[in-house]
């Protein structure tokens, strides 16, 4: 109980690092999928990955705007496996389209489970304790450790 009031650590940031956690690995095996693949399709997924970077950038890093831009991601992600996987040259393989929509809802359910972690971590009074300088959040648990 005390030890969290000490070193600052709230589950407000665990949930943060969480959900960043998650969508650095989502990045990751898009990456290593794409190029696994090497169906030309890779354009698409790659921007998904700039539209979470430049998300993020427009939240100011802010847990709230991180999770409004994980759905959206999410939401491009279901978009492009939809457009891939009705494409005439994916839907002349058998079961190609399936696999692609299998793998589109995977990528989508990892974009959501980080926006839920940044959810949570919004909702948290001390989320964006990453955001404040150390002194600041310093003088805060000192404020909150004394009573103050």
């Amino acid at each position: 109980m005390g030890s969290n009031k000490l070193t600052g650590v709230t589950s407000g940031s665990r949930a943060y690092r969480a959900g960043v956690g998650v969508a650095v690995v989502t990045s990751l095996l898009t990456v290593w999928t794409t190029l696994v693949r090497n169906d030309g399709n890779g354009i698409g997924f790659f921007m998904l990955i700039m539209a979470v970077a430049a998300g993020w950038f427009a939240a100011g890093f802010r847990a709230a705007g991180m999770a409004r831009t994980m759905v959206g991601v999410a939401v491009m992600q279901a978009a492009v496996g939809v457009l891939i996987a009705t494409a005439p040259i994916v839907s002349r393989v058998p079961g190609e389209s399936m696999k692609t929509l299998l793998s589109s809802t995977f990528f989508v359910g990892l974009w959501l489970v980080s926006g839920a972690f940044f959810r949570s971590a919004a909702k948290c009074g001390s989320a964006d304790d990453h955001l404040q300088p150390l002194a600041a959040r310093r003088a805060r648990v000192t404020r909150k450790v004394n009573g103050a």
